[in-house]
């Protein structure tokens, strides 16, 4: 967790030495308007050319890299989660100039707040794609004026690590003790328990959301959100169990945008099974929470977990935590950590009694048993995640002091 400062310097240092322009299009008539463009201003950057966006971000992740961006968007399901990728990994100086078929003034206002600095529609024009290269100074909140919040995904790499328990009780300090805005999503349609974590009725409204895109709105994500408090939001659902919805992977893209416009976190507890929504969770998220459990199938599932991250959230902070689940392993934690190629960033204790109680009656661990040790780790994971809390106000003689 310490070597977040030195990394991000690193990274910082390696944004100046950029030059040249990486493309990621689908067919060869945008990619001689690129070639084009860059003769008419006159531009010595090297062109490059990846078949992915994965492929493109690897290059700002290895050090000197492009300066630029240019992503076809045509055929993404997720688009705002492939923004949002391409700024976490670059950086505020990184440029990035979308390209996509659909002429939409609502769709380019939302690629611009998700950090893109142009978008431009097929066919492109060269001069237009020119102007854009050349605009070097944008930075991503000069782009979209305005401040989107933090994704943070938990997923476990086994059942029972306490993968739920975690992300709600991060979620409830966050509302209730740092007095940010949060909404838990718990993308577990059939069998997830954040509902039942906070003693409400998960509601119908996430799975009309997921199934009808074109409803996801501000207003929409109000009418259809449980209010747990003032400050702390979920939406969760509890789908029949032989009921099969058709989720569209874009409605998470649109919903996880609109839920980071109205919340500074945005907590979501990702199952495990393989899911068509699962890739643009990770694309969005700025870190993913991976807690683990120390049996020779946790290890295993871990390792195959870490590389899911690689390829699909290379942009996100990974934090690796022991469950809490008690030893039901054999891997000792110095054989673990040298198999899984890094050290735990942190253990959760095993408390079951606070747990089991809290679970029993509806309330956050943290609110249930303040003094667990859980608790304690849990929150050390909150204050790396969103940084040491405000010191409290004094009081002197009635009144307040700093």
């Amino acid at each position: 967790m310490a070597a977040a400062p030195l990394a991000k310097g690193k990274a910082a240092s390696a944004q100046k030495d950029r030059e040249g322009v990486v493309a990621v299009v689908q067919d060869e008539a945008t990619l001689d308007a690129i070639r084009g463009a860059l003769r008419d201003m006159r531009l010595d950057d090297r062109l490059d050319f990846e078949t992915t966006l994965d492929g493109a971000l690897q290059r700002l992740r290895e050090g000197a890299g492009p300066r630029a961006l240019v992503l076809d968007l045509s055929d993404s399901t997720a688009p705002i989660a492939e923004i949002s990728a391409a700024r976490n990994t670059g950086g505020s100086e990184f440029q990035i100039i979308a390209i996509g078929a659909v002429n939409d003034v609502a769709l380019f206002r939302d690629l611009l707040s998700a950090g893109a600095n142009d978008y431009l529609v097929k066919p492109v024009a060269r001069d237009a794609l020119g102007a854009a290269l050349v605009k070097r100074t944008m930075t991503a909140e000069g782009a979209g004026g305005e401040e989107l919040g933090q994704v943070i995904a938990f997923l476990g790499s086994r059942g029972g690590v306490g993968t739920t328990t975690t992300a709600v009780s991060c979620a409830w300090l966050l509302a209730e003790k740092r007095q940010e805005r949060t909404v838990l999503l718990d993308l577990d349609l059939h069998f997830g328990t954040v509902a039942l974590h906070l003693d409400t009725d998960p509601g119908n409204g996430l799975c009309e959301a997921l199934e009808q895109p074109s409803r996801i709105d501000s207003l929409f994500i109000e009418r259809s959100m449980i209010k747990v408090s003032d400050r702390l939001g979920i939406l969760a659902a509890e789908a029949g169990i032989s009921e099969t919805l058709m989720v569209d992977a874009g409605a998470i893209d649109v919903l996880l945008y609109e839920l980071r416009r109205k919340f500074s976190w945005v907590i979501v507890d990702l199952p495990r099974g393989v899911m068509p929504t699962q890739r643009v969770v990770l694309g969005a998220a700025n870190r993913v929470v991976l807690l683990c459990e120390r049996s020779l199938a946790g290890l295993r599932d871990t390792i195959r977990l870490q590389a899911l991250l690689r390829e699909h959230a290379p942009q996100a902070q990974i934090m690796l935590l022991e469950g809490a689940c008690g030893d039901r392993g054999g891997v000792g934690k110095p054989e673990f950590e040298k198999a899984v190629g890094r050290s735990l960033d942190g253990i959760l204790p095993y408390d079951t009694k606070s747990t089991a109680a809290a679970a029993n009656i509806g309330k956050p661990l943290p609110e249930a048993a303040p003094r667990s040790p859980v608790v304690r780790e849990i929150e050390k994971l909150t204050n790396t995640m969103a940084g040491p809390a405000a010191a409290p106000k004094r009081r002197l003689f009635g009144l307040m002091r700093a």
